[in-house]
């Protein structure tokens, strides 16, 4: 047989694509997952924000809009002038103070703070990126809410801004003038701090920060572990039609290859069948190696009969020739006579031996 002028086999050529897809495949598929992992984490720290959002918001009406009516009239009789209470007087103490006891018993250490300009308490300060977004609320009426990721410190944070209170007539009292404000109010907070508010003034803003270094850690734990158990199922598929490629394929065409290889080196394996019934196709093409190898048998084992015929064949064709070659005339001659019309006639002779 000639030597292989191919440098790879057929199923390394399959093993070398097959092992490209495969690590394509499981790089896409870890990418992937972690990419929706993230969202979904993202997703979660919405929602939490919301939640706590909601609470507030609604912590803040019962407070404006509950508590606090009922007590002051309960209250009004008996209340001395200029007294004042933060615990029920004032919804962002009771808010703040409800924060604290919520941060205490929740072990995820969100950042939650109603933050205001000028806030009566330094600690509510609001910071830069807070203070814009509540001047931007007092210059657009029909802003409420305001998401993005912000990373603070190198950190990923989930950051919402919401609208906060809104001054109503009820609230002036304690934030006009240091005059009109409950004297144990002034002298708590301070002459300076939260007044020379206006009727309508949005004058706080809901800042919860969700941190996602967290959630992205577990999402990319969750992430490996899913895509482990994904890359195990590829590579349990990549061994399973190897074997089915060995087994249908490969097999079959060696067996052929094999038979063929036996019948170029020695003609005498000529004849021979190849058995195979792993799939229609190959037995059609068994069936027609199976049909040219008793060809070349037969041909093979009446190969000097058919040169006797041949000879025979060529004897009789020869015999003919020399049979039609001693009829072949030896002398011709040719000439013309005109009859008496004046037509001239051509006579040919002929002198056979």
């Amino acid at each position: 047989m000639q030597n292989r002028s191919a440098k790879f086999s057929l199923t390394v050529y399959l093993n070398l694509i097959l092992s490209f897809f495969f690590i394509l495949t499981s790089v896409v598929t870890v990418l992937l997952v972690r990419e929706a992992m993230r969202k979904q984490a993202l997703v979660e720290a919405q929602a939490k924000a919301m939640i706590l959002l909601d609470r507030n918001m609604a912590t803040h009406d019962y407070f404006t809009n509950k508590l606090k009516p009922a007590i002051f009239a309960l209250t009004e009789k008996y209340r001395p002038a200029g007294h004042f209470d933060p615990a029920w007087m004032s919804s962002t103490y009771a808010n703040r103070s409800i924060d604290q006891y919520f941060s205490a018993r929740n072990k995820a250490k969100y950042y939650f703070k109603t933050c205001a300009i000028n806030a009566r308490t330094p600690t509510y300060e609001a910071d830069p990126s807070e203070r814009a977004f509540i001047q931007e609320l007092n210059a657009n009426p029909s802003l409420r809410v305001r998401s993005e990721i912000m990373r603070i410190n190198g950190q990923p944070f989930f950051v919402v801004l919401r609208r906060g209170e809104t001054m109503l007539t009820g609230c002036l009292m304690c934030h006009s003038t240091p005059e009109r404000a409950p004297k144990g109010l002034v002298d708590l907070y301070g002459p300076t701090r939260s007044f020379d508010r206006n009727l309508g003034e949005v004058i706080s803003a809901v800042s919860i920060r969700i941190p996602l270094a967290e959630a992205y850690a577990e999402a990319d734990r969750f992430t490996w572990g899913l895509s482990g158990l994904l890359i195990f199922v590829l590579f349990v598929m990549y061994l399973a039609q190897l074997f089915l490629y060995r087994t249908l394929i490969l097999k079959p065409l060696q067996i052929i290859g094999e038979k063929v290889g036996l019948i170029a080196e020695d003609d005498a394996h000529l004849g021979e069948k190849v058995e195979l019934t792993t799939s229609r196709e190959f037995q059609d093409v068994a069936c027609a190696f199976n049909t040219m190898s008793k060809n070349l048998r037969h041909q093979r084992d009446h190969l000097e009969e058919m040169v006797q015929d041949r000879t025979k064949e060529l004897t009789e064709a020869l015999t003919n020739v020399k049979t039609l070659k001693g009829l072949l005339p030896i002398c011709a001659s040719c000439k013309k006579i005109r009859d008496d019309k004046g037509y001239w006639t051509q006579i040919e002779s002929y002198i056979y031996k």
